[in-house]
This record gives structure tokens, sequence and C-alpha cells, in this order.
């Protein structure tokens, strides 16, 4: 597999690799990959365009069905989440 890197990206990957961390420019972008991919794991993203869609539809049902919850609850439980997040 061949990539394309932007210049900016090429020399963060030869600076990484005369740091002495890794051996090759492969090496580098692998444990990008890996980063990313683990990144991902963490978020628990919808694994389809159609989950989270559904996701929102469920949401604005419920908004129209009156079962909202409250803006300073909602602000709440995202800081606990952010502040869960960043350990």
């Amino acid at each position: 597999m061949n990539v394309s890197l932007t210049p900016e990206l090429e020399k963060f990957v030869a600076k990484e690799v005369d740091s002495g961390l890794y051996r090759t420019a492969s090496e580098v972008v692998r444990a990008g990959l890996r980063r990313l991919k683990e990144q991902r794991k963490s978020m628990r993203l919808p694994g389809a365009l159609d989950e989270l869609e559904n996701h929102l539809l469920e949401a604005v049902n419920s908004l129209d069905a009156g079962k909202g919850i409250n803006g300073q609850t909602v602000f709440r439980r995202l800081r606990k989440r952010i502040k869960e997040a960043r350990g």
C-alpha cells in the first residue's frame, strides 16, 4: 500500500524516525494508526451513519413527546463524562 503525506506530515514522520523511537517511517505510521484505532474504540462511536441517525430520530421523537431533560441536568452529565474521560 502506498500512502501520500503532506510535506508537514512527512517532516513529522522523519523527525520521529530521527528521534530513535522508530526505525522506519512505516513504524511511525503503524503506531499512528494503532492510536487512531484505540481512540475510536474509546469514543464508542456508532458503527454506521444509519445508527447515528436512528439515535437522533429517537431523541427528536422523545422531545416531541415532552420527555426532554432539563438543560442543567444535561450539562452536569456532560461535565461528569468529560471529567471521567480525562481521568
